[in-house]
This record gives C-alpha cells, sequence and structure tokens, in this order.
C-alpha cells in the first residue's frame, strides 16, 4: 500500500513538471510573437536627420521613418531661392520633355532616359539629386548594431579623418591619378600643404576650394547603408568649377571601421548602382 502510495505522489509530481513545463513553453512561444522579427524592425525603423529638410508646400522633415518614404517622393522639391519655378525641365529628344517636381516624378523621368539638358536645367535638378537620392539610400538602410562615428562624436570637421579621393574624384577618372597615394591622403594634408582651403564651416558643413575647383559637404543622415552592421553616414556633396558655371553633385556615403579608423568611402551597393539613379556618387 505504501508502495502504491509513494508511486502515486511521484506520478503526480511528473504531471505537475510538465504542466509547469509546458505553461513556460507556451509563455515563451508569446513572447517571440510578440517580439517583431528583423523584417518588421527594418520597416519600423526611424532615421533622425542631422539637418532638417524643407519642401516647396512648406513641410518641414526632422525624421524619415522607413515606411513613410514612399509618400515623401510626392512632396513638391524646393529649388533653394528659385522661388519663380516649381520644377526642372527634363529631356529625352528635343521635342520630348517632361516637366517634374517630386521625386517621383523624376525619378520616374530617369528611368525613362529623361536628362537635364541645358546648363540652368542640369543645375537646378541638383536640387532633386539630394533629397532624392537620401530617400532611396534610406530605403535600403537599417539601424546599426555598431557605432564609430556618433559615438566618437566624428564628422566632417575632423579632416584628418576624411579622404583627399573624396575630393580628388571629382577632378580626373581614378585611372589618372596615383589611387594608393590619395588613398591614404586626408583633406587635413591637403590643406597643411595650401593645396586645400576652408571657406566655410559650421557643424555638419564643410565648404573647401583647391585645384580650381570649390566643394561642400553637408552630413545628412547616419544608418547602415550596405547591411553590414557598422554605422555610415550619408553626406550631400556639391562641387563646382571656380572659374566657369559647371556644377553637379549627388550623395557621398562614408563608413568609419573602428575607433581609431579614419572616414573610408562607401560603394553603392548593386542594387543602387544603376546609371538610371545617378545620385550615389561613385
Amino acid at each position: 500500500m505504501t508502495t502504491f502510495k509513494f508511486l502515486g505522489s511521484i506520478i503526480c509530481l511528473l504531471a505537475f513538471i510538465l504542466s509547469t513545463q509546458n505553461v513556460h513553453v507556451q509563455q515563451s512561444l508569446a513572447a517571440d510573437q510578440q517580439k517583431p522579427n528583423k523584417t518588421q524592425q527594418a520597416s519600423n525603423v526611424t532615421f533622425q536627420l542631422i539637418e532638417s529638410i524643407r519642401f516647396a508646400d512648406g513641410t518641414i522633415v526632422e525624421s524619415i521613418a522607413k515606411d513613410k518614404i514612399d509618400a515623401l517622393r510626392d512632396l513638391p522639391i524646393r529649388l533653394g531661392l528659385n522661388d519663380h519655378i516649381d520644377g526642372v525641365t527634363l529631356t529625352k529628344e528635343k521635342d520630348d520633355t517632361v516637366y517634374v517636381r517630386t521625386c517621383r516624378e523624376y525619378d520616374s523621368a530617369l528611368q525613362r532616359d529623361y536628362y537635364p539638358s541645358s546648363n540652368f536645367d542640369h543645375k537646378m535638378s541638383l536640387f532633386f539629386k539630394h533629397p532624392c537620392g537620401l530617400f532611396n539610400a534610406l530605403e535600403k538602410a537599417s539601424a546599426p548594431e555598431k557605432k564609430f562615428i556618433s559615438d566618437a562624436k566624428a564628422g566632417v570637421l575632423n579632416l584628418e579623418l576624411l579622404p583627399f579621393e573624396m575630393f580628388r574624384e571629382n577632378l580626373a577618372p581614378k585611372s589618372s591619378w596615383d589611387a594608393d597615394r590619395d588613398l591614404e591622403t586626408t583633406y587635413q594634408q591637403k590643406i597643411a600643404n595650401q593645396e586645400l582651403v576652408v571657406t566655410e564651416k559650421s557643424q555638419n558643413v564643410l565648404n573647401v576650394e583647391g585645384f580650381g575647383m570649390g566643394q561642400m559637404l553637408k552630413e545628412m543622415v547616419r544608418a547602415d547603408f550596405n547591411d553590414d552592421g557598422v554605422e555610415d553616414v550619408l553626406l550631400f556633396e556639391y562641387h563646382h568649377v571656380t572659374k566657369g558655371t559647371y556644377a553637379d553633385g549627388g550623395i557621398i556615403v562614408l563608413t568609419r571601421k573602428s575607433m581609431n579608423g579614419k572616414f573610408e568611402l562607401l560603394r553603392p551597393p548593386a542594387s543602387q548602382q544603376s546609371t538610371a539613379f545617378p545620385y550615389w556618387l561613385q
């Protein structure tokens, strides 16, 4: 009789343990179901802009949620101080033109082989290339796991960290200059030997001149743009000849792989290398 009571106690104890484990499993499953997966996290991320973007209708964007990017493409682009116009004319052939006002219209026109044919239209198109390029880059971006830029408070004013190839690439194709030498050269070194001059700087903007050209670099947003887990920074870039009318620009992305490392130019991922979207300078 005592043996049966003992066995009964063992059976009850086992039943209790199993039921407890089942509760824990159910709780764990419920918790896992509540956690957003990687895809959900990526679509819910919001990027804080270093400098806000103002649109022609008065909208001011200070941060960009990834799932709101598509709607931002319909905002009218502000063309600087050119209040007398609200868009730019793009041309395919002599009598085949389109007038675009938004990033959606601009992207669509480029995909259909329209381009700014006049010097004026080319300069006006730069006002599109910056925000449209930012939207396209952020659409593929994610939140970084390692931060060697924000945590170190590094940026475009750290001239000793900026690779001079960012400036040199605007002057000539890579094949025409010593790439190995310039990959190690910084803006600070060129300023020290008086080949570059800083003409203006603020918290997130650097303007320099040298070699017959001027360049503006403006930090806009930090994110992981190539899915390696490391923080990068996206810049608006604008360059022009100091004695002439030529000007161009786009976006540049820099990465920094350690607290002691210099900035490095980040090449666009394959998904963004299409010539139809010439925003990301290569």
